[in-house]
């Protein structure tokens, strides 16, 4: 099969990244790179997802894996695990070894996962501020997206999303579910809540978003249902609004700098410092707008706010709002400011990455550090909603009509050859009962 042929394949089932970012897969492989590194991290707390993919499907990841060398002429491959998975590891470690493809074991701290830190620690290089891992000739994609890589090439579309149900349910657990879904649904085979006025962190403690919408459905990119009381401390400081944590963050930062020195990019070496841009909401006119430029490289990890600032502050969201304006005005640092911005790896690293422990601790999330294995989806679904717009892309175009009869695999929306968005299918047997802006509702044949 010639490579173009391949990666038609890989965009008609609607491969995107798993792990949360979106990307289109085929995208990525149209290049040519020297390294593959397969995300096996589990980077947030509590989940459990990747896990189940390393052990229930490691044939499809080390096909999927094989797929992408065979596409990019990759000459090195890593499949990266967390240590607290060292077991599963040691289960794939004679099939990874007879393939040729490596294992990395990184240690337990967060966010050990992100692509920067993690090309960084396998290979010794650092991908550009603001760059990608193509641009150091590396590929990173997650350990289930290289299960629907190789699904895809022998015609088998995304329609079922594995995902950890936790926090505050009777039973957490690890399961596969069809795209679409609701958390309803989820949480109920997870045996239900165990707390009152309950609410969900969609995706991970860290940066995942606040969710009291149980009828939202899991998408392509979820890894994660965390349900937590309403008022956690995590659920309170998420749920902030703009205008009170900028008014908090104006009259009360004491510029200690913690934010900075536990930053995981900043000690990578990287052009981001958080507490400058705190001084920033003290400041106007040019001295506000040089300020501002430090928050061009956050990755949106969550350390600074929840587990550095003494005081509670939120330096990410202030990063997160900073960097949107920055690329509504086009704005940043210069090429000569990057280069001089982006400085050695700090001496110190090491000994500043956060343990796990110590995010569980800080989080008041330890009664909820719960196994969530494996268990079989056997719930009857009535109905679900198969979303048609991801982070890249257009929205993708319905073909099907309210009343049509669809199976599951069956292309439900169209995309544009040009466009970076993908196909969508249905993930069960039914019939559309409607197509909004939220996406196409599918009632089960049961």
């Amino acid at each position: 099969m010639i490579k173009t042929e391949i990666l038609h394949k890989i965009r008609q089932a609607g491969v995107i990244g798993a792990g949360g970012g979106g990307f289109p897969t085929h995208k990525k492989l149209e290049a040519k790179v020297e390294h593959i590194i397969a995300n096996g991290v589990e980077c947030e707390p509590l989940l459990y997802k990747d896990r189940e993919v390393i052990l229930r499907e490691t044939e499809s990841m080390f096909r999927g894996l094989g797929i992408m060398r065979e596409l990019t002429g990759a000459k090195n491959i890593t499949i990266a695990i967390k240590e607290k998975n060292r077991d599963a590891a040691d289960i794939i470690k004679p099939q990874a070894k007879k393939s040729g493809f490596d294992i990395f074991i990184t240690k337990n701290v967060y966010p050990a996962g992100d692509e920067y830190i993690l090309v960084h620690n396998i290979t010794g290089k650092r991908i550009p501020p603001n760059g990608i891992p193509l641009m150091v000739g590396c590929l990173v994609n997650n350990v289930e997206t290289l299960v629907n890589i190789a699904n895809a090439v022998v015609d088998k579309p995304v329609t079922e999303k594995f995902i950890t149900i936790t926090g505050a349910v009777k039973n957490p657990v690890t399961t596969l579910v069809p795209i679409g879904t609701s958390f309803k649904d989820c949480i109920d085979f997870a045996g239900g809540f165990t707390t009152h006025e309950p609410v969900a962190l969609t995706g991970g403690v860290m940066m995942g978003g606040v969710e009291t919408d149980f009828s939202q459905p899991v998408t392509k990119t979820l890894g994660g249902i965390i349900i937590l009381p309403s008022d956690h401390t995590l659920v309170v400081r998420k749920s902030s609004p703009q205008k009170v944590y900028n008014k908090t963050g104006h009259s009360t930062c004491d510029q200690c700098s913690l934010c900075t020195q536990l930053c995981p990019r900043y000690i990578l070496g990287y052009p981001i410092q958080p507490h400058l841009v705190m001084r920033s909401l003290q400041m106007t006119g040019e001295a506000k707008e040089t300020l501002n430029l430090w928050a061009s490289a956050c990755c949106e990890c969550n350390v600074c706010s929840l587990f550095a600032c003494p005081e509670k502050l939120d330096p990410k969201n202030i990063c997160t709002d900073i960097k949107l304006k920055l690329k509504e005005e086009e704005k940043g640092f210069t090429k000569e400011q990057m280069e001089e911005a982006f400085r050695d790896v700090h001496p110190a690293r090491e000994g500043r990455e956060i343990p796990i422990s110590s995010l569980y601790q800080r989080l008041g999330i330890k009664r909820y550090d719960r196994k969530a294995e494996f268990k079989k989806f056997d719930k009857e679904i009535r109905e679900l909603l198969i979303p048609l717009k991801y982070n890249f892309g257009q929205k993708a175009k319905p073909i099907v009509k309210p009343g049509s009869e669809v199976k599951a695999g069956e292309l439900i929306a169209s995309a544009d050859e040009n466009d970076s968005s993908v196909p969508v299918h249905s993930s069960i047997n039914g019939i559309v009962k409607a197509i909004s802006e939220n996406g196409i509702l599918i009632s089960a044949n049961n």
